[in-house]
This record gives structure tokens, C-alpha cells and sequence, in this order.
């Protein structure tokens, strides 16, 4: 059996660490049953902007004539659009290759299970069985989508991220599409097909989408959403399923009023939300404890309940986003091999949908600030139309789809929360993070440094990158295409 200085279960932001601890000498394992890169890189949020962007095209270009710009029917090459997605998950077979050249590093292409706290048995994909053992073991699978209890789900079939970005990617848009959730992911496929023509039911537990948004932000999207063309239906509990003649119809019960109804359509796509990859992991084992939903519980430091046992990113419950598990690996790496000062915070946790319009938040909505602060609390607005950027954009007050910001903060000029809804929402709202990151003794002698952008998270994938990360990481190869 192998010992080494650390074991990263997960190869998506657990490889910040695996690379700190290269560059301090260790020796490391890193051990993946699946694609390498995670669920990011694989089946999220850099796939799905692949295809946000040119749906994005589509309406923007839909609004021109606001502006004196006409344009026709879009011609859409789907076959073009599937192939620059696909070499943007190739990425992965390189990162791989780059990855079994590492010095130090030895890769276990299988599924991890704890035989104690020091010791991992991997069941290999070639059918063997590995064990190993480590000093450090720092726990990040990720999640996957949570598959809900609907009579006849399995044998109707259906769609999740996971799988809609591997074999079951359609040929061609689909001609009708039923979404059951009412997150992110729900959001912006929503946005994504109904842009290329499809017809979209956006099928919603609750009373509203994007529940961990302002509400002024998820009521705005979801009018937006309606009046592109997206029917949406709320307190639709979801009861049974079933194919026939090659359409899904899903039988929906009314959770206020008990009214049963129907809808069908050629596919059913999932998103109703995740679960952690904790069940294979046998982590009592290891005596890592998790919480009613089986999340790992982890400290500021990213400690789990074990010794020299950690976690990060989706795994443990705290905001299932990509640049969150980046801003955890950095603190970790600090832990285990840095100067051991760093701690998680996430009261500035940036956020973004990259639906139309797109939606981004940092800090408190106005209902937590206002419960947290009473009367302490005061609320800001500016609209699209209120700016020349805007009006020329074609925003106007008599329309429907004027976006907004809208900033909260105390009675000391404090920024509590910061909320956007319009086009790119997602770099608007970023200044706002390092703002709020800002402040301390270091930067009081010495203002002016960029200590709050390497504070902060910043929102990927976000054009808000292209100047933040000039500090933070070194330029990677091109990546892009001619």
C-alpha cells in the first residue's frame, strides 16, 4: 500500500490544492471515477455558456429594432454551436495528459471509499481494487442532480446536466421541452432553448424561481422569462411520467389548490436541484460527520469532524458555485502550506444566472438585511434607463424589461447586499464583492492594493475575470478559436 502527503479525492477545484502541495514538495494522489476537470468543466457552467451566448445573440438581436437595427429570422448552426462546446470539454482528455506527467503525482482513475480515517480503498475502472494511505485527505467529489420521486420517471425517461452533456445531447433543438426546477440550471436551459425556438414549460416546486435571489430580482426574470415565451408554472408538484409515441407527458398536482393537470412535451429535462457524492464514500469510516442532507460539515478552515480531513466545494452545502470551491482551495492551501492565517468567509458570496436577462447578487437581500439591521437598513436604485449606457441600449421607462441595481446598505454607508438584473449583470455586480472585501489594518497602510480582488470570489465564468485574474493566475494557453 502507497503512502503520500495528500490524497484529493475529485479533480475539479481540489486540484489548486494538489498543485500547492506539488510546489511544497509532497507527494500527492489524486483519485477521480470520472471525466477529469469536474463538474464545472464537464457538465456546468462552461459547457452551458457555450450555448448561453448565442441564445443570448438571438434576443439581443430580436430587441434591434428598439435602436433602428432590423435583422432576419437567426440562422442557426446547431452542429457548429455542439462542436465548439465539445472542444471546450475536451479540455479534460488534455488536462489528464498534463496531469499524468506531474511530478509527485500519481492519478487513480476509480471510486474512493475510506477504510479509516488515514486509509482509502479505490475501486479501480479497469476492475481492480487500490489502497492507500495519506497524511492529509482533502474530499472533493462534488454533487450531482437530484433525482426526484415521480411515479414512472425512470421508464419514461428522462434528461439531467450530466447526462445531457454526454450521450444525450440532441441532434438538433428540441421542438418542446418540459424543465422541472427553478434554480440556475432550470433557468438558463430554459433561456438557452426558448431562445433557439423550442417550446419551454419551466415547471416550479414554490411560489418562485431563483429563491436565493432578492425578490425583486427572481420576480423580475420570471416576468422576462414569461414574456419571451417560456411558460412557467409554479406550486406544480411533479406526481408521474410517462412516454408515448415519443413525447413525455408529466402528470402535475397544484400544491395551494390540489387541481390536477398535464403537460407534454418531447423531452423532460431535470433540475431540481443537487445531492452530495457522499453516499459511496463511507465516510463514518473515517468519522466524518454530515448533515441531514449529507453535506459534509465543515469548519472556516475547511476541517472536517476527523483529523486531516477536509472538504471543499459542492460537497459541503455552502453555495454550490465553481469560483466559491477556487476561493475554498485557496484558503486550504494556505492551511496546509502557506503561512496558515486564512479562514472561509462567505458573507460576500458573489452569484450570477446567465439567463435573459441575467441575474447577479452578492450579500444580503433586502429581507435578510432588513431582519439582521430594522431600521438601519436603506435601499438604492438606479434602472437601465436612468444611465445613457442604457438608453442607448434601447431601455426606456415605459418598458416592461427596464433591469435594474439595486444596493443595500446601513445608515454608515455600509455595503450590505448588492442585486442586478439586466445585461451583464454578472460583471456589474463584481465591484461590489471586492468592495465588501475591502477594509483592515493592511490595506489601511497601504490603500490602494489589490488585496480585496484576491480576497474576493469572482464570479466564473464572468467577463469580470478578464481583469481580476491578471492578478491572481497566470494567462493559461489560448483556448480560443479563429
Amino acid at each position: 500500500m502507497r503512502h503520500f502527503d495528500l490524497a484529493v479525492i475529485g479533480s475539479g477545484a481540489g486540484l489548486i490544492v494538489m498543485e500547492a502541495a506539488l510546489k511544497h514538495g509532497k507527494t500527492v494522489a489524486v483519485i477521480e471515477k470520472g471525466a477529469f476537470g469536474g463538474t464545472c468543466l464537464n457538465r456546468g457552467c462552461i459547457p452551458s455558456k457555450m450555448l448561453v451566448y448565442p441564445a443570448d445573440l438571438i434576443r439581443e438581436a430580436q430587441r434591434g429594432e428598439r435602436v433602428g437595427v432590423t435583422f432576419g429570422e437567426p440562422a442557426v448552426d446547431w452542429q457548429k454551436i455542439t462542436r465548439r462546446m465539445r472542444r471546450q470539454i475536451d479540455v479534460n482528455l488534455q488536462l489528464e495528459k498534463d496531469l499524468g506527467k506531474a511530478p509527485g503525482l500519481t492519478l487513480y482513475k476509480g471510486e474512493a471509499q475510506f477504510e479509516d480515517g488515514r486509509t482509502l480503498q479505490v475501486k479501480m475502472k479497469d476492475g481492480g481494487v487500490e489502497r492507500l494511505s495519506a497524511g492529509d485527505i482533502l474530499i472533493a467529489a462534488g454533487a450531482r442532480t437530484r433525482i426526484p420521486l415521480i411515479q414512472g420517471l425512470e421508464e419514461a425517461g428522462y434528461v439531467t446536466s450530466e447526462s445531457f452533456f454526454a450521450g444525450k445531447f440532441p441532434e438538433k433543438p428540441y421542438e418542446s421541452l418540459i424543465i422541472i426546477g427553478g434554480g440556475s440550471t432550470a433557468c438558463e436551459f430554459a433561456h438557452i432553448f426558448s431562445a433557439f425556438g423550442t417550446k419551454v414549460t419551466l415547471a416550479v416546486r414554490s411560489e418562485t424561481i431563483l429563491r436565493e435571489f432578492d425578490r425583486e430580482v427572481s420576480g423580475f426574470v420570471s416576468r422576462e422569462l414569461e414574456a419571451a415565451g417560456i411558460k412557467v408554472v409554479y406550486f406544480a408538484g411533479a406526481q408521474a411520467a410517462r412516454r408515448e409515441q415519443g413525447r413525455v407527458t408529466v402528470d402535475f398536482l397544484d400544491n395551494r389548490t390540489g387541481e390536477a393537470y398535464s403537460h407534454s412535451a418531447q423531452e423532460l429535462f431535470l433540475a431540481p436541484g443537487i445531492v452530495p457524492l457522499t453516499d459511496a464514500l463511507n465516510l463514518p469510516a473515517a468519522g466524518v460527520s454530515t448533515d441531514k442532507a449529507g453535506y459534509i460539515e465543515t469548519d472556516s478552515r475547511l476541517a472536517t469532524s476527523a483529523p486531516h480531513i477536509w472538504a471543499l466545494g459542492d460537497i459541503n452545502g455552502k453555495f454550490p458555485l465553481r469560483h466559491k470551491a477556487n476561493y475554498e482551495a485557496e484558503v486550504l492551501s494556505d492551511v496546509l502550506y502557506g503561512s496558515g492565517r486564512r479562514s472561509a468567509s462567505y458573507a460576500s458570496v458573489p452569484q450570477a444566472v446567465f439567463t435573459h436577462p441575467q441575474a447577479a447578487s452578492v450579500g444580503m437581500s433586502e429581507e435578510e438585511a432588513r431582519a439582521a439591521f430594522g431600521a438601519r437598513v436603506r435601499v438604492h436604485y438606479n434602472h437601465y434607463s436612468d444611465v445613457v449606457a442604457g438608453i442607448a441600449m434601447g431601455y426606456s421607462k415605459r418598458r416592461a424589461d427596464d433591469g435594474f441595481a439595486k444596493i443595500v446598505s446601513d445608515d454608515r454607508k455600509r455595503i450590505l447586499g448588492a442585486h442586478i438584473a439586466g445585461p451583464q449583470a454578472a460583471a456589474l455586480v463584481q465591484p461590489y464583492a471586492f468592495l465588501m472585501n475591502a477594509g483592515g489594518e493592511e490595506q489601511a497602510e497601504t490603500p490602494g492594493t489589490w488585496l480585496p480582488v484576491e480576497r474576493s470570489m469572482t464570479i466564473h465564468p464572468a467577463l469580470s475575470e478578464l481583469a481580476a485574474w491578471a492578478l491572481i493566475y497566470p494567462p493559461a494557453e489560448d483556448a480560443g478559436e479563429t
